[in-house]
């Protein structure tokens, strides 16, 4: 059996990752359906949640003020659409990639390294789901949800999000094997982690043993700092949010560069 190896750059090129990206500009350039359903579900459930259950809700605490129930959860809804592209872009394409079609031992025969072939794909889920928050902030806008011009400042830090939540997936694609563990993953990472990050509503009225285990989550960090950008919440603590994304993304990425490495070995 021939093993495919990669070649000996230790670190990821950006000009090499940047190859992979447009690779996947070219794949996906037919499925605009797969891009638009990553951003409507976000929508669908401010309408349905925000929306109804806002009109029986005149206003929630949060830090020290009071917001509407819409705009405390359209930023966590926000965060919810880049986790949808970094689950899909940083997990499940990629996995059937490594397992399935073995797209990637092809693109190892190239100067294409491991490295590259995680950065790349990284990018990409970042490129989908800075898409999906370009359209979801239009719709907040248009709807009256953000509150102020820091709000600016939201696609970076929705940049950062998905560069930290599609690294922490492609760990997953690293150790999956089995396409029955896609299934698992939903069930008992991605389902609690959307209705139990502070995405719904405070983390303040989690029980107090719940609450430190939701604040180590990623979306939540993701969720309060785009909650804090869009409703003019701008305090010391966001810099906190920002640097556990950025400590999640580096972190991640090198794990799952050692990972692949182990895997492409076997």
């Amino acid at each position: 059996m021939t093993t495919v190896r990669a070649p000996a750059y230790p670190f990821p090129s950006a000009r090499r990752s940047l190859k992979l990206v447009q690779r996947n500009a070219v794949a996906y350039r037919h499925a605009w359906i797969a891009i638009l359903s990553g951003f409507f579900e976000p929508v669908f459930y401010l309408g349905a949640v925000g929306f109804g259950v806002g009109q029986f809700v005149d206003s929630i605490p949060y830090r020290g003020t009071e917001i509407s129930y819409a705009s405390f959860m359209a930023p966590g809804m926000l965060a919810a659409s880049v986790l949808n592209g970094a689950l899909f872009d940083g997990f499940f394409s990629p996995f059937f990639k490594l397992n399935w079609m073995k797209t990637y031992d092809g693109i190892l025969t190239t100067p294409v390294n491991i490295s590259d072939i995680a950065f790349g794909e990284i990018m990409w889920a970042v490129m989908r789901g800075t898409i999906y928050a370009i359209g979801f902030l239009a719709v907040m806008i248009a709807l009256g949800l953000v509150h102020s011009v820091w709000a600016v400042l939201a696609l970076p830090a929705v940049m950062l999000s998905g560069a930290a939540l599609a690294s922490g997936a492609m760990i997953l694609t690293a150790v999956t094997k089995q396409i029955s563990s896609l299934e698992k993953v939903m069930t008992l990472v991605v389902f609690p982690l959307f209705l139990f990050s502070g995405t719904f509503y405070p983390v303040d009225l989690y029980p107090g043993w719940l609450r430190p285990i939701v604040q180590l989550t990623p979306l939540y960090h993701s969720a309060s700092l785009l909650r804090g950008l869009t409703a003019g919440i701008v305090d010391v603590s966001l810099w906190w949010h920002a640097l556990y994304l950025g400590a999640m993304f580096i972190i991640c990425s090198a794990v799952t560069i050692r990972l692949l490495r182990r895997r492409f070995a076997d």
